[in-house]
């Protein structure tokens, strides 16, 4: 990987169709439905309202659904000639993900983020709304419904946070100088039971290292400098594409672990290692070697 990518990234950037007007109805979408939908089922959902998908604690709720369906209907009448690919749309037909592979321009939707803990009644998640143009993603946004603020990303135009009363500001990544002092996301329940020994030999080394099952808020942190660096495994699009836009408008640095190479959302057979920098980068790969050799 080299730091040209970063620049060839900056000259396509020109050729998004998403205006900065247009995110902002997006963004005006996404807060009307957790309003209407995701909110007011927060700690009231009942035990019928919640069923389990591809495992025990892979979850979807009757809110995740509801939200799903209205910012489709949202969402495609700012961009009517956009395809949808929401994450409870695909878990019905996998086979909708290869709308990815094609040439054509796809507004990806995960209505609720960190559904186990909204499930559960904890405080952490999100909705996440991406846009991918010509195969790159163009806009992302992370949204709280609990805060109701959010960090979005242009591509080539920086990463911003913003607020309901007004405030808003541009987000960086914080450079950090040894492992000892940094703290990370590594979700251990992804990685394969047989490598969680040599793993976590390795993970000593680092001040703090936890995962909050919430792509969305662990995404922000990374992308404000309030975390060091993150590895995600189960790279599903709706979890990454527009977190990693943020995280490298905030000055950050990803690539895919085994291959070194670029994120793009059609990666699904990899693990994505954030940093500050591209040496830190590169650093933590090879501290992290036990998952790639």
């Amino acid at each position: 990987m080299t730091k040209s990518h970063g620049k060839a990234t900056m000259e396509k950037a020109e050729k998004s169709t998403i205006t900065e007007s247009i995110g902002r109805e997006i963004l005006e979408c996404v807060r009307v439905v957790a309003k209407s939908e995701i909110l007011p089922r927060y700690r009231r959902l009942s035990a019928e309202s919640v069923q389990r998908k591809s495992s025990y604690s892979d979850l979807v709720t009757i809110a995740d659904e509801l939200s799903e369906k209205h910012l489709t209907q949202g969402i495609s009448s700012i961009l009517p000639a956009f395809e949808i690919l929401g994450e409870e749309a695909v878990a019905a037909d996998p086979s909708k993900l290869e709308i990815l592979k094609s040439n054509q321009s796809v507004v990806i939707i995960d209505p609720i983020d960190g559904t186990w803990n909204y499930a559960n009644g904890l405080p952490l998640f999100g909705v996440i709304i991406a846009i991918v143009e010509a195969g790159r993603t163009t806009f992302g946004a992370l949204y709280d419904p609990l805060s109701d603020d959010w960090i979005v990303a242009h591509e080539g135009k920086g990463a911003f946070y913003g607020a309901a009363d007004g405030f808003h500001q541009q987000v960086r990544v914080v450079p950090h100088s040894n492992f000892e002092t940094m703290t990370g996301f590594v979700p251990l329940f992804l990685v394969p039971k047989p490598l969680h020994l040599s793993l976590s030999k390795e993970l000593i080394s680092f001040d703090r290292i936890s995962s909050l099952r919430c792509s969305s808020h662990e995404y922000r942190l990374l992308s404000e400098g309030r975390v060091a660096f993150g590895l995600s495994g189960l790279l599903k699009p709706w979890d990454h594409a527009a977190g990693e836009l943020i995280h490298r408008e905030a000055g950050g640095y990803s690539a895919l672990l085994r291959s070194g190479l670029p994120y793009s959302p059609v990666c699904s057979d990899d693990q994505l290692l954030l940093a500050p920098d591209e040496d830190t980068w590169h650093a933590l790969r090879d501290k992290l070697s036990c998952l790639w050799i």
